[in-house]
């Protein structure tokens, strides 16, 4: 059985100026992530636009703190998995 994955969820708000510098980000973190086997979904709120939400997967912590340049960016969630 594989081991169980880690996850971590963020809510970031950006400016209409800042959204160009997000969206580079974005790309650069999801390339990062799949040097680590790791998954970067982002989804922007269809009532507010600039309000997103950010999750992060991958086998473990540490690959999720790579992603984000050595920082944890929220509260780790740890797969369960039932019997």
């Amino acid at each position: 059985m594989a081991a169980a994955r880690v996850l971590t969820m963020v809510e970031r708000r950006v400016s209409a100026i800042e959204r160009d510098t997000f969206m580079q980000a974005l790309d650069a973190r999801r390339q990062l992530a799949h040097t680590v086997r790791a998954n970067v979904w982002v989804f922007e709120s269809a009532d507010e636009p600039g309000r997103f939400i950010e999750f992060t997967e991958a086998a473990d912590v540490a690959d999720v703190a790579t992603v984000h340049q050595g920082t944890m960016p929220a509260p780790v969630w740890r797969e369960v998995r039932g019997d």
